[in-house]
């Protein structure tokens, strides 16, 4: 009897370890036609292609393109429909719905840098000449954009003590700071987390929503927006068809904060 209950526990643990590797990602039938774009500075576009499927859910992913007016800078590509060449990448975590070859393939050139964390960095042998590694409070300097890592993790298991993004993982954010005078802050995959409270001057924040102990849900993502206090943020990582968390989210985030749906 205790071997059958032993192996029992096991079984949920082995199918969230290979769960990853089981997800399918494609595009959505229910992604919007229009390129979703927003202004977020002087000479600074930032763009989302949108909605992708993963697996059965549509679901607004953490992808974007940074344009500046001589710069161009991929976050998490996955599901992008344009081969507009890269200056740079950069890639949270290995996750399916954050890092994919196929995409990186669509926008590298000779001189891209790809700027990423450790376990991406395993998988794009490939690219080694293009790969500089960042671990959790790294800072780079590059041009006229530096780029520090800020630690992405979940405290919150989903499973006994498995956490789909261990802090041992060393999975990052972003705060990228355009020629001195933007900072944008992309969050990664994470739950609300000390290190968060010392970052200061982000005009632009990129927050995940979409709880489920993957990441910060709707009413802990507003808490740390209202303590950043951007000029403006952009919810991601959400299905679409929970439109309420989005409504709550925007109920929740303070109104000097302006919050900017691109799905």
């Amino acid at each position: 009897m205790k071997i059958r209950v032993s192996f029992m526990l096991f079984i949920p643990i082995i199918v969230l370890v290979q769960s990853c590797t089981m997800v399918k990602i494609s595009i959505s039938e229910k992604r919007n036609p229009t390129l979703q774009q927003t202004s977020i500075g002087e000479n600074t576009v930032l763009s989302t292609w949108g909605t992708i499927k993963v697996n059965k859910s549509h679901f607004f992913p953490s992808s974007f393109q940074l344009k500046t007016k001589d710069k161009v800078i991929y976050i998490d590509p996955v599901g992008i429909e344009t081969t507009e060449k890269a200056d740079y990448i950069l890639i949270t975590h290995s996750h399916p719905d954050h890092f994919s070859i196929k995409d990186i393939d669509k926008v590298i050139k000779s001189e891209t840098k790809i700027i990423c964390s450790k376990g991406v960095s395993k998988k794009l042998k490939a690219y080694n000449n293009h790969v500089q590694v960042m671990r959790p409070k790294d800072v780079l300097k590059h041009d006229n954009i530096d780029v520090e890592a800020i630690p992405a993790y979940n405290t919150k298991s989903v499973f006994l003590w498995i956490k789909a993004h261990p802090k041992s993982k060393e999975n990052i954010g972003f705060i990228i700071n355009l020629d001195g005078n933007l900072k944008i802050y992309h969050a990664g995959d994470t739950d609300y987390i000390p290190e968060m409270k010392g970052l200061k001057n982000i005009e632009i924040a990129l927050i995940p929503i979409g709880g489920d102990n993957l990441t910060m849900n709707e009413e802990e993502a507003a808490h740390i927006v209202n303590e950043i206090k951007p000029e403006k943020v952009i919810p991601m990582h959400y299905e679409i068809k929970n439109r309420e968390i989005l409504k709550r989210f925007e109920s929740f985030v303070a109104p000097d904060t302006k919050v900017i749906v691109l799905d």
